[in-house]
């Protein structure tokens, strides 16, 4: 056996009936060069039975606790008994495929800078669905909201760097039964860099209705509205290294909206339906009272203007003119524009129908048509629109999409063969129609048909940001 490179975590209580098949698959790995450290939390002495006939393997020992940690707790227990390069939370009950460690340990080595490594997660028992967690990558902070907007656990069941663990320290250990926390523990994780799937090994999860987490939705409604809380306070503390002091109110606002509007795909423990602008207002005053946001001097009525913009729906087609006029003065001066299209920026206004809502990265088009309007001045000039596109595309599910002007014919046809950033441009002049642009997306589909996720948004495209510039020839016709 080679020397240990993987130090893999099982946390036990209540787990005889299943955790000999669990210990049989961590033996069944194709690579050995891990360790294995079972441990049984409350002194659960039949847990800790089941476990004996394997620790004739020396590289599995156990150790039992005398009182009760909890998952939260016994889990950092064992991320500190950690000496190996990686960590690999392994739950009681659950399986992987003989090659899981294999190819991860492959992935990890190839992509020395990514933290986490994790593969798709089958559910099986009482359940058969698959989990699915596209790489994270990008911005440190896009990195981190991504696990607070869609609530996707999946990496926490990874290989996980030893590093990364010591620069975030351990998860919350909260009394409301650390509710969450794993996920506000991976947007901390995504701060230190990117998390990558793996696709080919598999993860198989117990679905079992004594699980923790399926007690939790049918708590008093007055737990879930502190989790929810709690779970928004949690994410903010999380992104708090990676925002500048001048955008903290902003980061207010973006949280606020995800714990208090519904949206296509969105998940919500609690839901303050009516009661949102209350919800709201005890949200902001536990956060600047725990994280320190200081109310502007100059604005004491701060929190009611988040509160309004955070819980507000914009008319899609209503564009402020200031926002207008400030564009198309700057685009006369000669000078080039970028507008980014993420939530909490005014452009977003500039979508027509057919968007999701916007998101701290972007915004995804949902349905099979949007479109979209330009602050093009009329100067009979021509100009540079460069779209900074995310494609929801594989090779097996290319997207194609047709552009064309409100008034004239089609612009370009785009076909998109990967998931990552594209960035297209269009050549356009403000007698293109009323610089309105429409987007035929041919191909668009909902990560639920495709078993990626819930999310029955019908996805073709995210928008970024678009840049507005000169062109160098004149009266050019799209």
């Amino acid at each position: 056996m080679n020397s240990s490179r993987i130090l893999i975590g099982v946390p036990a209580f209540r787990g005889e009936r299943y955790i000999a098949e669990t210990l049989q698959s961590i033996q069944a790995q194709e690579f050995d060069a891990f360790r294995v450290l079972i441990a049984v939390d409350n002194g659960d002495t039949e847990t800790a039975a089941a476990c004996q006939p394997f620790l004739r393997d020396a590289r599995f020992s156990l150790v039992v606790h005398d009182r009760q940690l909890g998952w939260a707790a016994n889990i950092n227990w064992l991320m500190g008994e950690a000496v190996e390069e990686f960590f690999c939370y392994w739950q009681q009950d659950d399986l992987a495929s003989p090659d899981y460690l294999r190819e991860l340990m492959r992935r990890a080595d190839e992509n020395p800078s990514a933290v986490c490594l994790y593969s798709d997660i089958q559910w099986f028992g009482s359940e058969t669905s698959r989990l699915i967690c596209p790489s994270v990558t990008g911005f440190a902070l896009n990195r981190a909201l991504y696990f607070f907007e869609t609530m996707n656990g999946t990496p926490f069941r990874g290989l996980i760097r030893k590093s990364a663990i010591e620069s975030i320290g351990p998860i919350r250990d909260t009394v409301l039964e650390s509710a969450f926390e794993e996920l506000v523990w991976l947007a901390k994780l995504a701060r230190e860099g990117k998390l990558l799937r793996a696709t080919g090994p598999t993860y198989f999860k117990r679905k079992h209705e004594d699980a923790l987490h399926f007690k939790w939705f049918n708590r008093e409604p007055a737990w879930k509205r502190s989790v929810w809380i709690e779970f928004g306070i949690g994410v903010l503390e999380a992104i708090m290294p990676v925002i500048p002091e001048s955008e903290r109110e902003t980061a207010l606002s973006v949280i606020l909206e995800r714990l208090c509007c519904p949206r296509q795909g969105r998940f919500l423990l609690y839901d303050p339906e009516f009661e949102a602008a209350k919800f709201a207002a005890e949200f902001l005053a536990a956060a600047r009272s725990r994280i320190g946001i200081a109310v502007p001097d100059a604005a004491q009525d701060a929190d009611q203007r988040i509160i309004r913009e955070a819980l507000t729906d914009l008319p899609p087609l209503t564009v402020l003119p200031e926002l207008v006029a400030d564009v198309q003065d700057r685009l006369r001066a000669g000078s080039t524009v970028k507008l980014n299209m993420r939530a909490g920026d005014p452009s977003t206004r500039l979508f027509g129908h057919g968007w999701s809502s916007p998101e701290s990265w972007g915004t995804w088009s949902d349905g099979l048509s949007a479109s979209l309007r330009l602050p093009l001045p009329d100067t009979g000039n021509v100009w540079r629109v460069t779209l900074e596109i995310q494609a929801f595309a594989s090779t097996i599910r290319p997207r194609t999409v047709s552009v064309r002007s409100g008034g004239g014919g089609t612009l370009a046809r785009w076909k998109f063969h990967e998931d990552r950033i594209y960035h297209q441009e269009l050549l356009l002049s403000a007698q293109d129609g009323d610089t309105i642009v429409e987007f035929a997306l041919h191909d668009a589909a909902s990560p639920f048909s495709l078993r990626i996720s819930n999310d029955q948004r019908m996805l073709g495209v995210g928008m970024l940001s678009l840049t507005i510039s000169p062109h160098e020839r004149r009266n050019l016709v799209g």
